[in-house]
């Protein structure tokens, strides 16, 4: 069982919207030259079809919080994390070095590829460091205007410029998780459910059977209760939502949403109630005509 970049760009490739974004993306030269575009035209999904829900279960008795002691409120006005769009997506990474092991990765397993291999340097830990240290820089800055009689604030400026990039990788791993626990979780349910980078990077599909998409969003309180639907979709690269890429009666979309996390820490995963509706939503799409 596989999913192929060729069967992502024939199934999506469909509306000049989605045609639109994904050949920016593809002629990209800054990401042809970093090897992106080559990388994962030919990716290849495996592994994930080979995994269970005890496979999740293994993975959270052996999770390492990414957040940490991590405060929003402390690093939220950091522009340069919270809008950094890597050349390497972040689905990108955790999708080839899930295939590399055999089932989603730990974070303590990302974090090792990505700052201690020098293929993950390549692809993305050297830009994450650049980034860090300009971070550094303009917080140390700034702290040294507002407080210009403290102590320590090369440690606090460290401290922030980390962690910021912390917040922005960790949430989306988070995010990762939810739509592959999903997938295996609607797989075990006996339905085709399919995942590829390509898919969700490019066409905003956390997952989909046959001619419906399938989107996972937690419910951010800052938005609208009409404006929900957005609110992941904005923290995930503010890119453009699926349904204005696919327009008309092409596809079917399916939302499987999430009240926000309760702890703090844990990997926030879907209920079997939520999973079942989605299931029948599904299952209802795949008998049209």
């Amino acid at each position: 069982m596989e999913t192929t970049a060729d069967e992502v760009r024939d199934t999506f490739l469909v509306t000049p919207q989605a045609k639109g974004v994904y050949l920016s993306w593809e002629n990209n030269p800054k990401r042809i030259a970093h090897g992106v575009v080559s990388t994962m035209r030919d990716h290849v999904t495996k592994e994930i079809y080979n995994c269970t829900l005890d496979t999740f279960e293994w993975v959270k008795e052996n999770h390492a919080h990414p957040l940490e002691g991590i405060k929003k409120k402390d690093i939220a006005h950091i522009d340069l994390a919270s809008n950094w769009e890597p050349d390497f997506a972040f689905v990108h990474l955790f999708h080839l070095l899930m295939e590399d092991l055999g089932r989603p990765p730990l974070w303590s397993e990302f974090d090792k590829f990505a700052y201690e291999t020098d293929v993950g340097l390549k692809m993305f830990g050297s830009e994450r460091l650049e980034r860090q240290k300009r971070i550094y820089e303009l917080e140390l800055k700034r702290l040294r205007a507002e407080h210009p009689t403290w102590k320590g604030l090369e440690h606090k400026a460290n401290a922030l410029a980390k962690g910021s990039l912390d917040w922005r990788v960790g949430l989306a791993y988070y995010g990762f998780m939810r739509e592959m626990y999903t997938a295996v979780a609607l797989r075990e349910r006996g339905l085709d459910v399919r995942v590829h980078p390509l898919a969700d990077a490019n066409f905003r599909a956390d997952a989909w059977i046959g001619q419906s998409i399938l989107s996972v969003f937690v419910i951010n309180p800052k938005y609208k209760v009409e404006d929900q639907q957005h609110a992941e979709k904005f923290q995930k690269g503010r890119k453009k939502a699926v349904e204005e890429l696919f327009p008309g009666n092409l596809f079917d979309f399916v939302e499987l949403t999430m009240e926000s996390a309760q702890e703090y820490g844990k990997f926030h995963f879907p209920t079997e109630a939520s999973i079942g509706e989605v299931e029948g939503f599904l299952r209802a799409g795949s008998q049209r005509t």
